[in-house]
């Protein structure tokens, strides 16, 4: 499943399904903290590829996910500063009543010098 708001990357998103002949995948176009709570639905893997604002979408990601899920939360930090991006989700699982275990830090592309596109991978306990 994917929620997409942007039209245009839903497009792609559906044409992307068609080229491969997916059939198990459903896509929705929307506003995620709309169309999450409309699914009643909870799931094992969440990907959250908005480093400039994933902070925003935590407590949506924590409501959509199963306990047990993992959830790929990507930032932009500085090289040294990793760190601020675990704090961050660590208090944001404190203030929801939630509580996770980090599993891992990457950096996964440059986005200034010094700074980088990181994905946090935690798991929800």
């Amino acid at each position: 499943m994917g929620i997409e708001i942007n039209p245009t990357g839903h497009s792609y998103g559906l044409k992307n399904i068609a080229l491969n002949k997916i059939e198990n995948v459903k896509l929705f176009k929307g506003d995620v903290k709309k169309v999450i709570p409309k699914l009643k639905k909870k799931f094992d893997r969440v990907v959250m590829p908005l480093p400039k604002s994933a902070d925003d979408f935590l407590e949506t990601a924590f409501s959509a996910a199963k306990k047990g899920a993992v959830i790929h939360f990507y930032a932009f930090e500085e090289q040294g500063s990793f760190d601020k991006a675990r704090k961050r989700i660590k208090k944001a699982c404190e203030e929801s009543g939630t509580s996770c275990r980090i599993l891992r830090t990457v950096k996964c592309g440059q986005h200034a010098p010094r700074t980088y596109r990181i994905c946090v991978d935690f798991r929800m306990v």
